[in-house]
């Protein structure tokens, strides 16, 4: 259920999700009725919509969430708010505001979050069209380092406010899902394959609450032991395949992943291209000496680490060799065999 609110002399600053929130703006609040969830958001397109994660950066209270909806509201004027519930809400709810004529939708959350609604738009096919921005509360929080966007709500919400959106790429990677079908799903930062997916795996399994690079790092350590180099078979655009012993693979639109590793430092937004990286068959001793490397994003030059810029590339199972997970915008929703392509100027984003 949504309710409408109004607060001294400002009618309907907020369209909010769930239980009513206080209006951070000012004044008193007061509840003037109940609504649908949709079509409210057909009221009014020219307001930015925010779709909020409840759950991201260690959990969201009402007090809490109306001290960051008042600091918004500074920075980005008048908005409509929706609360995410059940996993891949968020991406309901952009494809429903994308549908409605939303003019720009705001992800409020971590690359988890940004990831469905970019889904939502891409799958209404309003991608070019409704524009979307971040505003980050995740742990992760890897697109807004490509981005350098900042973390206060307030600095970030204007600089929202007064940025033209700019035409990005967006990758899109078909894999095998968790019942044995075939699936595909949009990214707009990094995808990957073998150990980074497992790592991902046991991150989102654990807390978070000393930072996510603390539960990347735990994550990596727990991953080391009793993990397995993979054979593959690589296809790169129109070239054959080539087996190769890998330790991961990275498909990168944006640059960092795994709480702030730099793992495609090359890759660009708007480039028309996407950079695969491979760490091919290293050992856990080499890893571990040189994991610095992969924050600082100087890894390239590491004997059997390469990186080239893609428009498609393929990776399935080598024979004999066990299915491996895929991992994208730091979840797993699948495994190899699994294809990555890249879509040009496929989204509107605000930066």
């Amino acid at each position: 259920m949504a309710f409408r609110l109004e607060s001294e002399g400002r009618q309907n600053d907020h369209l909010v999700t769930a239980a009513p929130l206080t209006n951070a703006l000012a004044g008193e609040v007061k509840m003037l009725r109940s609504a649908p969830i949709y079509p409210p958001l057909r009221m009014a397109p020219d307001r930015p919509l925010l779709i909020v994660n409840p759950r991201s950066g260690g959990g969201l209270s009402e007090s809490r969430w109306a001290r960051l909806a008042g600091a918004v509201a500074e920075g980005l004027g008048p908005f409509d708010t929706q609360l995410t519930q059940p996993p891949d809400h968020a991406r309901e709810l952009a494809y429903e505001a994308a549908q409605a004529g939303r003019r720009l939708v705001v992800a409020v959350g971590g690359d988890g979050t940004l990831n469905e609604v970019v889904n939502g738009l891409m799958e209404a096919g309003q991608g070019p069209t409704t524009e979307v921005a971040i505003l980050p509360r995740g742990t992760g929080g890897d697109f807004r380092r490509t981005l350098d966007f900042p973390s206060d709500f307030t600095t970030a919400a204007r600089r929202i406010a007064q940025s033209q959106a700019k035409a990005i790429d967006v990758g899109r990677v078909t894999y095998v899902d968790h019942n044995g079908q075939a699936a595909s799903r949009y990214f707009v930062n990094v995808s990957s394959f073998g150990f980074s997916a497992s790592v991902a795996s046991k991150a989102n399994g654990s807390s978070k609450k000393l930072g996510a690079r603390s539960a990347f790092l735990g994550a990596t350590v727990r991953t080391m032991f009793g993990y397995s180099n993979l054979d593959v078979q690589v296809s790169i655009d129109d070239d054959e395949p080539l087996r190769r012993t890998v330790m991961l693979g990275a498909v990168g639109n944006g640059r960092f992943f795994g709480g702030g590793m730099k793992i495609c430092p090359d890759a660009v937004l708007d480039s028309g291209s996407l950079q695969f990286v491979v760490v091919g068959d290293l050992g856990l001793g080499a890893i571990a000496t040189k994991i610095h490397r992969l924050y600082g994003g100087t890894h390239l030059d590491i004997d059997r680490v390469d990186g080239r810029q893609i428009k498609r590339v393929t990776v399935a199972p080598a024979e004999g060799q066990a299915a491996a997970p895929v991992e994208v915008d730091g979840e797993t929703p699948g495994t190899l065999p699994a294809t990555w392509e890249v879509i040009p100027a496929a989204l509107r984003l605000r930066v």
